[in-house]
């Protein structure tokens, strides 16, 4: 609940439910009123972004949020998208009991990472009963009399009782009228920002996912820093932070810098060193011996670029 969280808002600050819209570079209207603002930040995050797979707005599919509301264990859950969201869910929901059938567009899942950290995800994700499908181009999905959820793919059809759509995010930008102010947003409807997170306007800043920056809660505090420095004449910029972030199944995943796609991307001359988790001492002590380590060195200075567990 964030009851407790809007309590303190009203407490503190002049807080107005509702949702808000740019009527020029410095008045917003909420709810019929219009407040004048000479310093504006946008903090709007992003949601889930709805694939366009026929028949998608015709079932009673499930965001992150709308599954953690659910009074009943699914069944049979099927989930679209095999990143972050589904990942994590898909685990939770089969140690809880449930069948769990996963879809994922790409030829591998988290398609982000390299390729054999990838496998070692999905080896464990599979051991533990959960069914996965990459490279998987979905159809049509459709809700029968009996109001079980069917997703068709070139691979047949499956039916389930519940459907999490993890295919990505988009941010909140496209109700806020920004062409009102001024603000710049990308092909994807992100807010263009610089360093300092401010937008095309100077006086409008951007904070968290909407800017297209970073998508963890880690990055959107980093935004805060680097906003707040901006107003005290500090030196904190976007660009300074190192790329961290962990994905939450078991055993996790942990990264930081850059993985072997992206130095290529790069054209970063790389050497790559890895040992498996089954021959750590402290790993084979608990009995957690799934996984890897995997570290890239700059193969011209030996500086590390990335590390990932």
């Amino acid at each position: 609940s964030n009851k407790g969280f809007t309590a303190w808002l009203e407490e503190t600050v002049d807080f107005y439910p509702g949702f808000g819209t740019f009527v020029d570079a410095h008045t917003i209207a909420i709810e019929g009123t219009h407040i004048y603002g000479g310093l504006i930040v946008i903090h709007t995050g992003t949601r889930a972004r709805v694939p366009s797979i026929p028949g998608i707005e015709s079932v009673p599919w499930l965001d992150n949020k709308g599954i953690l509301a659910l009074n009943e264990l699914p069944s049979h859950l099927l989930i679209i998208g095999g990143s972050y969201i589904g990942l994590e869910f898909a685990q939770a929901f089969r140690r809880l009991g449930s069948e769990v059938t996963l879809f994922e567009s790409s030829p591998q899942i988290i398609s982000k990472e390299d390729e054999d950290i990838s496998e070692i995800a999905r080896s464990v994700l599979e051991d533990e009963g959960i069914e996965i499908f990459t490279s998987a181009s979905i159809s049509s999905v459709s809700q029968k009399a009996d109001q079980q959820i069917s997703v068709e793919y070139q691979g047949g059809t499956i039916t389930g009782s519940h459907l999490l759509v993890g295919a990505g995010r988009i941010p909140n930008s496209d109700g806020l009228n920004l062409s009102n102010a001024g603000v710049e947003i990308d092909e994807r409807g992100f807010i263009i920002v610089d360093d300092t997170c401010r937008t095309s306007v100077p006086h409008i800043y951007a904070l968290g996912d909407v800017n297209g920056r970073g998508a963890f809660t880690h990055t959107s505090v980093h935004d805060g820093q680097v906003f707040l420095s901006a107003l005290s004449g500090g030196s904190k910029k976007i660009s300074d932070r190192t790329l961290t972030y962990s994905l939450f199944i078991d055993p996790p995943l942990a990264r930081v810098g850059m993985n072997e796609k992206q130095a290529k991307q790069h054209n970063i001359p790389y050497l790559v060193a890895t040992k498996e988790m089954a021959s750590v001492s402290r790993a084979k002590e608990k009995d957690e011996t799934k996984g890897r380590i995997k570290i890239l060195v700059n193969k011209d200075d030996d500086t590390i670029i990335g590390a990932a567990v």
